[in-house]
């Protein structure tokens, strides 16, 4: 199997366009959805005034999926449709390899968790579509991101993307999706909002089930343990090379801080987040060892950091 890939579309709709691109956009989803490899699409709304240019990003599984893709004949079918919309008859079409599941970034992100009621998949897709196209009349708008379910009755997530917390607000409290909202709960059997301040969510991930992240003790607990080690290395390392370049104590603090949230960020979080998500996790419905186990080895984890760097400072 090769590396996961995007495909990424411009379409620049001819004027008067909208509602057939909507219909296009629809139909688009609800073929591509069963596609082998498909992952998960993402609709970028025009981005200058007075732009009619559309960007559709298509998440793959593999470069080979995607090629298939691309070769379909409902792909080509596909592109038929929606040539006759476009300025110059043309779709610009471009592969390349990517990490699929993110999003493009932006300020502020809303994320949704949607489970959809027994065969109502298609009324849901249809539906999106025209949120989609309400929320992109709203100033600040980014895009939507849409992945489906990657098991039978699992949860869909949508990510809105608006450039400030001020412009995805007056779309989240605006009538018109108060009117789309009453409309979705024919079909939308429950749904969990999520506010991210910006598109990457830190350093540790949310439950993709619940759609909330762990608790703020056991990240603050991570990061402890992450973030110690880099900064008495720093200080037996790099401080004595800062003061006999003569830097200034702000200056020097600075670069220092730099290089331990790199090195936290980068390093020392994804690996605690691999060896710890078992706990990171637990909920009521987890069995009774999992808490205190998980204590006992971040205590003996620090315990093993703090008798190696022992020694490590002269003071």
């Amino acid at each position: 199997m090769s590396a996961p890939a995007v495909l990424i579309a411009s379409a620049k709709l001819q004027p008067g366009q909208d509602q057939a691109f909507m219909a296009w956009q629809a139909r688009h989803n609800a073929i591509i959805d069963k596609f082998p490899g498909f992952i998960s699409s993402d609709v970028i709304p025009p981005t200058q005034p007075n732009s009619n240019e559309w960007t559709i990003v298509l998440n793959f599984k593999s470069e080979d999926q995607l090629a298939a893709w691309q070769r379909s004949n409902e792909r080509a079918e596909l592109v038929s449709e929606l040539v006759p919309l476009l300025e110059g008859g043309s779709l610009g079409e471009a592969a390349r390899l990517d990490r699929p599941g993110e999003p493009p970034g932006a300020n502020v992100t809303e994320v949704i968790f949607s489970r959809i009621k027994p065969g109502m998949d298609s009324t849901y897709r249809e539906w999106a579509v025209r949120i989609q196209a309400a929320q992109a009349k709203y100033a600040g708008y980014r895009g939507m991101y849409l992945q489906p379910p990657s098991e039978k009755d699992g949860l869909w997530t949508s990510i809105i993307r608006f450039d400030t917390a001020e412009h995805l607000e007056a779309w989240m409290e605006a009538p018109e999706r108060a009117e789309l909202l009453r409309e979705s709960k024919a079909f939308i059997d429950q749904e969990q909002l999520m506010r991210l301040a910006t598109s990457f969510p830190g350093w540790v991930p949310i439950n993709p089930v619940t759609g909330k992240g762990p608790p703020n003790w056991k990240t603050a607990l991570l990061v402890v343990l992450g973030l110690f080690p880099i900064v008495m290395l720093e200080m037996r390392l790099l401080s004595p090379i800062l003061t006999a370049l003569g830097l200034h104590a702000s200056l020097a603090t600075f670069i220092g801080n730099c290089i331990s949230v790199a090195g936290t960020t980068f390093i020392t979080m994804p690996l605690f987040i691999r060896w710890f998500g078992w706990w990171l996790f637990a909920d009521r419905k987890s069995p009774a060892w999992i808490e205190p186990t998980g204590l006992f080895f971040l205590c003996a984890l620090f315990a093993v950091e703090i008798g190696a760097l022992w020694n490590l400072l002269p003071w």
